[in-house]
């Protein structure tokens, strides 16, 4: 209730506090009357703003009159929704009365997080309350706090209003305004996200979270909305992240948590019928690119990609793709759009999929060039679901069987590298197991061809007992194609594990520089890394010349070598092999599945695999030497044979 001007007090009130001087009041704004005593107040102008009611608006059209965005953003100065047509209806309806969760499954260049931290903008002018924001890691909430809520008030003179003054309310780790405190925290620290009561609290990026915030503790959006239970009926939660799998949190939310999930439709410039924009449905729409084109590299350079209309068959460029999806709307997975939905079913927890070629930020040919990427990459593949199509990853993959390998025989004898200028390289991968005594030495040397995605061909396989036997193997066979041009191993990846790492040291010392020694770990932040080794394993006894151990991420490299066992063995970047390989090799290239709960490789029947140990030793020493950026041969005379053009300078010549 808002006080009036002037306030009644009855005699009996007067009494209780101690008489009216106790209210140390100036005598002048005093008045007795019959009922008691009037008192004239006046209120100072913040007081006045607060105690106003403001008229309250769709968040959509609040934004464009109060937000604005920084200098260094693509669409600086004050908020229009026509540069993100789809973020409208997202940032209204989360302010809907039976709205209490938000999830936006997203991917990057959407606007995904700049739309949330609009509508705590709108919180914050036209409904405050408390606000705790949850991110990956402490990096990221310092970072946001500082490049972006902060700006966020100190550049709209509206919001400004609300800002203190003073240094130390607008730090990394909380915001202090007027009349409400934006606290951050992030995923692995549960005393940040304790003891805060809060009306509003957003999760972002929740598919980086770790499962539990520490050994303790539930899960970081758990105690995240615990936040919330002071503020049952009128707190407000949103989450928003890019994919991963189908058990990420993001994922889980749309397909179980939402009571209602919805897609974006597009309207179309030549025809006006409305459709659910997709990358292809197999019906002759969607994104589409040169007929027959199956390299990335050409679609990226000529940007020759467009989308094609459901209904008129029309090619939209990316300028017509913009004006459909201004002319657009969200629609439930029925078809039933979202104002309806709202009225009648009013859902307390809704969901929203943003795929990228929604985006004005992404040309249609980067999605396509995307996808061309995958079909070559399990890897990349990855990337193009997560990263441009916003859905989880799905490893459907068939196990393979052994005729499925054999089947990428050609007709060369063993020893015999194909001519015609197609190697740039030969590259060897060695697995070991056992002891000195009984162990072996499987061991794989393959032609690498030119190119990013290239082709390659085994040239012989086999297993000897020996590091002397090996050595021989590797660097004093003779390698020729059918020209006779003849082709050494340029490098040797070998297993250093196991109970053979002091030999398999000592042996890559002897040969340093044509062999390394590689141990094979999960999840490493990059495919793979060194480091010095300067004792022998398990020990304190030093090594006579320290050596370099690479680390390896198996799972990547599995990841690639599944994609190249996918290449038909008649098209470019096959994995080929001779007419002499056994069945056995090829029954170890198919020991190894994906787990589908941890998306890793895994061994569950214990069977042989050095075929695939060694194969992935044999792309870790291609990936080593950068073997994909090798000019081919004529390249390489091109560029000898062309007159250098000599630039003269009147600053040289005195001209």
């Amino acid at each position: 209730m808002l006080l009036q001007n002037p306030i009644e007090i009855s005699p009996e009130w007067i009494d209780a506090i101690g008489g009216i001087e106790a209210l140390n009041i100036d005598p002048e704004r005093i008045k007795t009357t019959r009922e008691g005593i009037e008192i004239s107040v006046k209120f100072t102008r913040p007081e006045k703003r607060a105690m106003k009611r403001k008229k309250q608006i769709p968040v959509s059209k609040w934004a464009e009159r109060y937000r604005v965005l920084p200098g260094n953003a693509r669409f600086s100065g004050l908020w229009r929704n026509s540069n993100f047509p789809y973020l409208a209806g997202i940032m209204d309806a989360s302010f809907f009365p039976s709205v209490e969760e938000t999830y936006i499954c997203a991917v990057p260049q959407t606007g995904k997080t700049e739309s949330v931290y609009t509508c705590l903008a709108y919180a914050a002018d036209r409904r405050p309350g408390d606000v705790m924001i949850l991110f990956p890691s402490e990096t990221d909430a310092k970072d946001n706090a500082k490049d972006r809520l902060s700006p966020m008030f100190e550049d709209s003179p509206r919001l400004r209003e609300y800002l203190t003054g003073y240094i130390d309310d607008m730090n990394n780790k909380k915001i202090t305004l007027q009349h409400m405190i934006i606290y951050m925290a992030w995923s692995n620290s549960p005393g940040r996200l304790s003891n805060r009561p809060c009306r509003y609290t957003f999760a972002d990026e929740v598919d980086k979270y770790p499962q539990t915030a520490n050994k303790k503790e539930s899960s970081p959006v758990d105690l995240l909305r615990k936040r919330l239970r002071t503020f049952e009926g009128m707190s407000k939660f949103w989450m928003t992240s890019s994919p991963s799998v189908e058990t990420g949190p993001i994922w889980v939310a749309m397909t179980k948590e939402a009571h209602s999930t919805f897609d974006f439709w597009v309207c179309c410039p030549d025809c006006g019928t409305d459709q659910k924009m997709v990358f292809g449905d197999g019906d002759g729409h969607g994104i589409k690119w040169t007929e027959g084109e199956r390299d990335p590299v050409v679609i990226e350079q000529t940007k020759n990609a467009w989308y094609q209309c459901a209904h008129c068959e029309s090619k939209w460029d990316d300028g017509l793709r913009d004006l459909a999806v201004r002319s657009g709307g969200w629609r439930d997975r029925e078809g039933t759009p979202l104002k309806t939905v709202l009225k009648n079913k009013k859902p307390s927890k809704i969901g929203f999929h943003l795929p990228a070629w929604l985006s004005p930020l992404v040309p249609l040919h980067k999605c396509a060039a995307a996808f061309l990427e995958g079909l070559k990459d399990k890897t990349k593949l990855k990337d193009f679901k997560n990263g441009f199509a916003a859905e989880p990853w799905t490893d459907i993959q068939v196990a393979r069987t052994e005729d499925r390998i054999l089947a990428l025989k050609d007709d060369r004898p063993a020893g015999i590298v194909p001519g015609g200028g197609q190697v740039a390289c030969l590259v060897a991968g060695v697995d070991t197991h056992g002891t000195d005594d009984t162990g072996r030495l499987d061991y794989e040397i393959r032609a690498i061809g030119y190119g990013v995605h290239p082709s390659t061909w085994a040239i012989v396989h086999g297993s000897v007992n020996s590091f002397d036997a090996l050595a021989i193997v590797l660097w004093e066979a003779d390698f020729r194609d059918v020209d006779g041009n003849q082709y050494f191993v340029h490098l040797t990846c070998i297993d250093a594990m196991g109970r053979r790492t002091p030999e398999v040291y000592d042996f890559c010392r002897a040969f340093q520089g044509r062999i390394l020694p590689c141990k094979g770990e999960q999840r490493l932040q990059a495919p793979y890394t060194w480091s010095n080794q300067d004792f022998y394993p398990g020990t304190k006894r030093p090594m006579p010349g320290r050596i370099v151990l690479y680390k390896h991420d198996t799972n990547y490299f599995k990841n690639l070598l599944a994609s190249r066992l996918e290449v038909n063995p008649d098209d470019p970047g096959a994995w080929r092999y001779n007419k002499d390989l056994t069945a056995e090799w090829a029954r170890q290239m198919c020991a190894e599945g994906i787990n589908p709960k941890t998306n890793l490789w895994e061994n569950p029947n214990g069977k042989p695999n050095h075929a695939m140990d060694v194969a992935v030793l044999q792309l870790l020493a291609a990936e080593i030497r950068n073997v994909r950026l090798w000019p081919r041969p004529e390249d390489k005379a091109r560029n000898r044979n062309k007159t250098p053009i000599v630039a003269r300078s009147k600053f040289i010549t005195g001209g």
